[in-house]
């Protein structure tokens, strides 16, 4: 323990051990060996700001710790207090909602930017409007009574007794680390994707001043929350809602990617059936039939056709689907000509392609459909 932060120290114990005086000395001086570490570890954290005001800021007043002492502790109220039971369990409450705030405000800010930087839609910022009330109230909360009572809560202070102290000591270590270069990097990305929301949907009345009014949180609470702990109920939610954008976009830009590459490969696949089969085209149109003729324009029948390397020249064959009437492929082979397909629609007289034709209609017809004459050389 630094010489500059004793002083400030012994002082809030002392007024720690008057208000427990009523307590056997033996189990005094217990509790006063045990909360000395923890009264240190403040002390030293706030470094040259130590003293025993900027202590009861941060922890509550002496008189508060040691009631939160006797109740973590199970030991009996003091004497002169009959009826602050009400008052301390009212506390711990107002202490509670403080905490969860906290760390549901955090989750909520989290999720809250995946969703909008995925979307990009600054309708997405509603219910981060409800996110901030509940942070909102959380910090009020703190600002006024200090963190010293969110601190002294039994579940905290059991959970920094055990593996919670060591989160808690690389989270100071952490938030020494990023100041202030994790802030402006959450400022610049903050102000990214308000120009995003503009950009792409040409409407930024909500996303713009919420994002950038965020970006200015951000640059004014996060390194003040290195030396005062009440900026941690406003920088714990925006590094939440920071990270979530930032994993949102990422997503959005993978997912971007994939899908250029899935629309290229789409295009490339035109030129093949379904099943991966390599189409046989005209230009940009699929050939279904060739009708061949010979010299005097009489047409060939029971051809099959192959390419100059003698592999079959293989086109897909189609028919219709008896019960819906539909062109469905049956096939393939090199075997031409074929059965060209007629369809449309038959009325309730039985015309096709009538007025009022209601019912699908599909044939499969053999006579070639055109005639042709053939140039004489």
């Amino acid at each position: 323990m630094s010489t500059h932060t004793q002083p400030a120290v012994r002082a809030y114990l002392a007024r720690v051990r008057t208000a427990l005086s009523d307590l056997p000395a033996g189990e005094v001086d217990e509790i006063v060996d045990d909360v000395r570490p923890h009264l240190a570890e403040i002390a030293e954290s706030l470094g040259e700001r130590a003293s025993v005001d900027a202590m009861i800021e941060e922890l509550g007043t002496p008189e508060s710790y040691a009631a939160e002492v006797r109740a973590a502790g199970d030991y009996p109220p003091p004497p002169s207090v009959n009826t602050g039971e009400g008052d301390r369990k009212s506390g711990r409450a107002g202490a509670r909602m403080s905490l969860w705030g906290l760390v549901l405000g955090a989750f909520g800010a989290m999720v809250m930017g995946i969703v909008i930087g995925s979307s990009r839609n600054d309708e997405a910022l509603v219910p981060l409007l409800v996110v901030a009330v509940l942070a909102a109230a959380a910090a009020a909360y703190v600002w006024i009574n200090g963190p010293g009572v969110v601190r002294s809560l039994p579940e905290v202070r059991w959970f920094v007794a055990g593996s919670g102290g060591v989160w808690s000591q690389r989270l100071n270590t952490a938030l020494q680390a990023l100041n202030p270069v994790w802030w402006w990097l959450s400022a610049a990305l903050l102000t990214l994707l308000a120009i995003v929301l503009v950009a792409e949907w040409y409407n930024g009345v909500l996303g713009l001043p919420v994002l950038l009014a965020v970006a200015a949180l951000a640059l004014w609470a996060g390194p003040k929350s290195r030396t005062d702990r009440r900026m941690l109920w406003a920088a714990v939610p925006v590094s939440a809602f920071v990270v979530g954008a930032g994993l949102g976009l990422a997503g959005h830009l993978i997912e971007s990617a994939h899908g250029h590459s899935g629309d290229f490969h789409a295009y490339e696949a035109t030129n093949t059936t379904i099943d991966g089969e390599p189409l046989l085209l005209y230009g940009q149109e699929e050939v279904e039939n060739l009708y061949l003729f010979d010299s005097e324009g009489t047409p060939l029948t029971d051809v099959y056709i192959y390419t100059d390397d003698g592999r079959p020249l293989l086109a897909q064959r189609y028919g219709c689907e008896q019960h819906t009437q539909e062109k469905i492929p049956v096939g393939r082979d090199n075997h031409f000509p074929r059965p060209h397909i007629e369809q449309g629609g038959v009325d309730e007289f039985g015309t096709v392609n009538g007025y009022n034709a209601y019912r699908a209609f599909c044939q499969e017809v053999d006579e070639v459909p055109f005639t042709v004459a053939v140039p004489v050389e």
